[in-house]
C-alpha cells in the first residue's frame, strides 16, 4: 500500500518501487532468521547481513515484553533505547534467558 501511494502521489511507478524497496531494507531484521548467543562476554546477534556484539558492560537496563527483551545502554528507559540498544527475542526460552542475563550483566535488577 505504501509503494502504491507513492506512485499515485508522485505520478511515477519508480518511486513506488523506490518506496517499496526502502521499506524492506529498514524492516531486514523481521524478515531474515537471526541467531543470539550469550556468554560471560556479551551478547552476540547474528543475521543473514550483520553481527552485532553488546558487551555486559554496557547494558545498563532491560526492558522485558512478551517477545524478548531490550539490553538498554541507559539507565532508565528512553525513547534512545531501540536505537542504541539490542532487541533479544525469546524462542520458548524467557526464563533462561533473563536468569542469563540478570546473573551477568552488572546492577541489573
Amino acid at each position: 500500500m505504501a509503494g502504491l501511494a507513492a506512485a499515485l502521489a508522485m505520478e511515477n511507478l519508480w518511486w513506488g518501487l523506490i518506496g517499496i524497496v526502502m521499506l524492506l531494507l529498514s524492516m531486514w531484521t523481521w524478515f531474515t532468521p537471526c541467531r543470539f548467543r550469550m556468554d560471560g562476554e556479551g551478547v552476540s546477534k547474528k543475521s543473514v547481513f550483520a553481527t552485532e556484539r553488546k558487551p555486559w558492560s554496557q547494558v545498563r537496563s532491560v526492558a522485558v515484553d512478551r517477545y524478548g527483551v531490550l539490553l538498554s545502554p541507559f539507565p532508565r528507559p528512553t525513547r534512545l533505547a531501540k536505537f542504541r540498544g539490542m532487541s533479544v527475542q525469546f524462542a520458548g526460552n524467557g526464563k533462561e534467558v533473563l536468569d542469563f542475563i540478570r546473573a551477568h550483566a552488572a546492577g541489573i535488577p
